[in-house]
């Protein structure tokens, strides 16, 4: 039971890390500056999934959590800054019109 909770646990990490990815497409795509992106929401994500990374490294000392945490990590941060130059983009946009 623990072998096949390990694959599953694995396999999840994988599919987390790879569903950011339609996300930073559409924060990307946006035309309004990804405006309806929350970014106070995201920062919680990106503090939680600190947290993990830093509770697998020096506390669990697993190597498979560390490196989904470390995913995790990148792609709650990805989305975050992608959503930031997004906005940041956008207003300067509409400052120049």
């Amino acid at each position: 039971m623990v072998g096949v909770l390990s694959a599953l646990y694995a396999a999840f990490g994988i599919v987390l890390v790879a569903a950011y990815l339609p996300q930073l497409r559409s924060v990307w795509r946006s035309r309004s500056g990804a405006a309806d992106v929350s970014l106070c929401t995201w920062g919680v994500w990106c503090a939680s999934a600190t947290v993990s990374l830093l509770y697998a490294h020096l506390v669990s000392r697993d190597l498979g959590y560390t490196l989904m945490s470390l995913g995790n990590v990148g792609g709650c941060y990805a989305v975050t800054g992608v959503a930031l130059l997004r906005r940041r983009s956008h207003r300067r946009a509409v400052a120049s019109a």
